[in-house]
């Protein structure tokens, strides 16, 4: 009979020993966290060539500079010239790489799935035939890292994402970081599935419905398409739907400047806001990041009033 399971080869995790900060404090681990980010973005090895620099703290009213602090997250520079990935893009496939414990082969179309399932959902909506999906190239990244992560050197206790990880975390929130490089993949396949409509006429409801549908489709991938098949079915306004909901309104409507009546007066400041930041995306995407980021500490937030006075109305 054939094995049903992959034994799990990983070592058991042990307790990190405390760093020299306590990242366990909220205040701290934010301000780590930040100052980690824009550290990041200084590294020309990791920025490539618009590694932020002390020579742009002069130019901080040109536009785009504002986007520019967390630079490492639009740095399209790979960490090695065989290795066609980011920092970025690398720590999202590290954390999207975990073992279940199932069998090896569904094991791994599972971190496909988990790493690209927003990519996937949008070429299939878009009509892209599989073999042309862009999730091909990352393949041999996805199966190294996967064994990397879940399995032990051969012939030793040791594994060695758990030997970094439990070091490097006892100075950076290595996960938490992760979790905001995951989160910049999926709202990058988010925005270009949104660009879908940007920017055309307003026209009321057939440009906002066809970018709402892209955008609640392709960033609640993980609810709607999956291992098991299609099962399109939301039972409540998730984090995830709210974040899709909102980008889809803006991108659908260019900032707001579209909307009848009023878009005229509010794309007069919508528009050099988001100029500050390099354009509609990069201004949306420091929006999420600024919430992730300090959310925490802020007891009022617009964006969730305008979605919770929203769900009350359409219940």
């Amino acid at each position: 009979m054939p094995r049903s399971r992959t034994p799990s080869k990983r070592s058991s995790k042990k307790k990190a020993s405390a760093g020299p900060v306590d990242l366990n404090d909220p205040i701290m681990n934010c301000a780590v966290t930040t100052g980690a980010l824009i550290a990041f973005g200084c590294l020309g090895h990791l920025s490539g060539g618009d590694a932020l620099k002390l020579d742009h703290l002069g130019g901080f009213a040109e536009p785009g500079y504002a986007g520019a602090v967390f630079n490492i997250f639009g740095s399209d520079h790979n960490l090695h010239a065989r290795w066609a990935a980011t920092l970025v893009t690398t720590l999202h496939l590290i954390n999207s790489v975990g073992s279940n414990g199932g069998y090896w082969a569904n094991d791994i179309v599972g971190c496909v799935f988990n790493a690209f399932g927003s990519g996937m959902m949008a070429a299939w909506l878009a009509g892209t035939p599989v073999g042309d999906w862009g999730i091909w190239a990352h393949m041999p990244m996805v199966i190294f890292l996967w064994y990397i992560v879940n399995h032990n050197i051969p012939k030793t206790g040791i594994n060695v994402w758990d030997l970094i990880s439990e070091n490097v975390s006892k100075f950076l929130p290595l996960q938490r970081i992760m979790n905001l490089c995951t989160l910049h993949f999926n709202c990058s396949v988010l925005f270009a599935a949104c660009a879908v409509g940007a920017g055309e006429d307003w026209n009321f409801m057939p440009n906002l419905s066809k970018v709402m549908f892209f955008a609640v489709a392709t960033h609640c991938s993980a609810d709607f398409f999956n291992q098991g098949g299609f099962s399109f079915n939301l039972n409540g306004c998730s984090a995830t739907c709210e974040r899709a909901v909102i980008v889809a309104f803006w991108m659908a409507t260019a900032g707001m400047s579209t909307l009848p009546f009023v878009g005229s007066v509010l794309g007069q400041v919508t528009g050099p806001l988001a100029a500050q930041f390099g354009g509609h995306q990069e201004f949306l995407w420091a929006c999420i990041l600024g919430n992730e980021l300090f959310g925490a500490f802020v007891p009022v937030k617009p964006h969730t009033m305008v979605m919770d006075f929203l769900t009350d109305l359409l219940l």
